[in-house]
């Protein structure tokens, strides 16, 4: 008997129903990407170490903290695993995943598609090391609101987290303490400085260019 080959199926099925929406796949890896510029939504059907079949994450990858890899900011698990065994009933199960991944991803788009939006769906997510990453994120997207008080509020306590000297705490506090900086002598300094954080992640993670335009210019500082 023939051996059932689970990845041409997830990726032929996946592609077949996420390409319509925009949504592409990354190279030749069983991940899907909702590129719009500042964020990423994700899809990414996650191989199991031992079984064939699949697991669905789909979440958020904010493009505002240089990095050179794709992280679930918001959101990542949606389905527990999907085992292939006959494959009929494992490509009408992959299936069903793809426009559960559909719906999750247009959810998505809506919560992040105004400035007003996004602040509102970042602003009240509880993020995974919320009183790092959760204020960091919160702290970004307020300055870019021209929000400064509320900024320092959430960068600072960040700052207050204690580190116990881990490098990549150490690493974001300074990367924070330069941003915070910034962003109290300038708020368009600020928005021009984040702009090119998204743009230098944006080229080490290989996305296509994109000119960053979502973000407003300042009269003032609030």
């Amino acid at each position: 008997m023939e051996a059932i080959d689970h990845n041409k199926i997830i990726k032929k099925t996946a592609t077949a129903v996420l390409k319509p929406y925009g949504i592409k796949r990354k190279g030749q890896s069983r991940s899907f990407i909702d590129d719009n510029g500042w964020f990423i939504i994700i899809v990414e059907f996650q191989p199991h170490t031992y079984n064939k079949g699949t697991f669905l994450n789909v979440g958020v990858n904010f493009n505002w903290y240089l990095k050179d890899y794709f992280s679930f900011d918001i959101g990542y698990r949606e389905n527990e695993f999907v085992k292939c065994v006959e494959e009929k009933e494992f490509i009408e199960n992959v299936d069903k995943l793809c426009k559960k991944a559909v719906e999750k991803v247009l959810k998505y788009r809506d919560d992040l598609k105004t400035m007003k939006n996004s602040e509102k769906t970042i602003s009240e997510h509880k993020f995974t090391s919320d009183e790092l990453w959760g204020n960091y994120h919160r702290g970004v997207m307020s300055g870019l609101m021209g929000n400064i008080r509320k900024l320092n509020e959430y960068f600072d306590g960040l700052l207050n987290v204690t580190d116990n000297g881990i490098q990549w705490m150490l690493e974001l506090k300074r990367r924070v303490n330069e941003l915070k900086e910034i962003a109290n002598v300038d708020a368009n300094k600020f928005r021009e400085k984040i702009v090119n954080i998204i743009y230098e992640t944006r080229k080490l993670n290989k996305l296509n260019e994109m000119e960053i335009i979502a973000f407003p210019i300042f009269d003032a500082i609030k």
